[in-house]
């Protein structure tokens, strides 16, 4: 195992918390000259850093493998069909504080979990059995990742072989943030702090590009959109940016106006559509191609996670109102309220879309299907 030591920065990342304060669920569609806003495009020009030979160790090469599902019983993909159909398939115990957050593996096998208690366990989705339980040494972080093909699980520090369980490579710690694979599981994504956010090469293990933030951002949420072109990352500056990820261009900005801590963000499968979420007590929907804002969805109180379903038909948010709540995407209308017994920090859909994960500060992990 080789540690990736890059050059020293001065921030680190920070996690910033919201207080909770009332709840108010309503949701209002703008009009779409409400809050246009047109591209504005700052150049970077593309750099690429190379990482010394010996921190260079190549990852293992990615492979392709079709998604199986989840098996849980009925097999139903939840949709705006099937969403009043919805009820709790189980619940996961082991951490010992809150759960921050929560990735499925591309095949939807697996589940991980990161907890404040400093572990992330890795969970098999069919059953609910704890499989393996990474570590206890990681800092404040709220994003994991897969690796589309599910070989490889990335945290804000580590990247792991989910079958060896095994380190592969250590990032430096003054580089942890938020991991983010590309679709084609080619490249990963690390934001984090005021530092630059760096792309990686899975294969070579090098940096291929750095993305110039502002210095005195903390980047709070990055992700990759469905076709691989565009990098979106956003902290709390109230600013979402899209990156031209081939150029290091910045594409579009999408602007809150004021500072606003935006803790997550989510490409619609379709690419069209982009949510983001946070302390102003809102989901966001924007138009990716305009930069309108299709719907704003009132939820109350700061919101950490928000998701697609792989259909597109909802979208699931989760915040300090305790619950988790389902969106018709297409009308902007509250159709689904999944209730927690404290603030929730983090919401996904499985692959397949037969379940949906809920965690918080209630130290648990929520699995949601359709059982018949």
């Amino acid at each position: 195992m080789k540690t990736l030591r890059l050059l020293p920065v001065l921030t680190m990342f920070v996690l910033v918390a919201t207080s909770c304060q009332g709840v108010a669920t309503t949701a209002t569609s703008l009009p779409p000259t409400a809050t246009s806003f047109p591209p504005t495009a700052t150049s970077f020009p593309p750099t690429a850093t190379s990482l010394p030979p010996t921190a260079t160790r190549p990852l293992p090469t990615p492979t392709s493998a079709p998604p199986t599902g989840t098996g849980i019983p009925g097999g139903v993909p939840i949709s705006l069909d099937t969403v009043k159909q919805i009820e709790l398939v189980r619940s996961l115990s082991g951490h010992k504080s809150r759960v921050m957050a929560l990735a499925f593996s591309g095949d939807g096998a697996y589940l991980a979990s990161y907890s404040s208690d400093k572990t992330i366990k890795l969970w098999d989705a069919r059953s609910g059995q704890e499989t393996f339980t990474f570590g206890n040494q990681f800092q404040d972080i709220n994003s994991i990742a897969f690796s589309p093909d599910g070989h490889l699980l990335a945290s804000a520090e580590t990247i792991w072989d989910v079958e060896s369980k095994q380190v592969t490579h250590t990032l430096d710690r003054l580089e942890a943030g938020h991991p983010a694979f590309s679709d084609d599981g080619t490249l990963l994504a690390v934001s984090g702090g005021g530092s630059p956010i760096k792309l990686w090469d899975i294969v070579s293990g090098q940096v291929v590009r750095t993305f110039e933030e502002q210095a005195d951002n903390v980047t709070f949420a990055t992700a990759f959109s469905p076709d691989d072109t565009l990098l979106v990352t956003s902290g709390r500056d109230g600013i979402v940016t899209l990156w031209d990820v081939k150029s290091g261009q910045v594409v579009r900005t999408f602007s809150y106006g004021r500072e606003v801590g935006i803790h997550s963000v989510a490409f619609s499968p379709d690419g069209k559509l982009l949510a983001s979420a946070g302390t102003d007590e809102a989901v966001t929907i924007w138009d990716v191609a305009t930069g309108q804002v299709v719907h704003t969805l009132r939820q109350g109180n700061g919101l950490y996670g928000v998701t697609f379903s792989p259909d597109g038909s909802l979208l699931a948010s989760a915040g300090c109102d305790r619950t988790v709540k389902l969106w018709d995407v297409a009308s902007g209308r509250l159709v689904r309220t999944l209730s927690h017994s404290d603030e929730v920090m983090a919401v996904v859909f499985s692959p397949d879309g037969t379940l949906l994960a809920s965690g918080g500060y209630d130290n648990q992990v929520y699995l949601w299907g359709i059982s018949r």
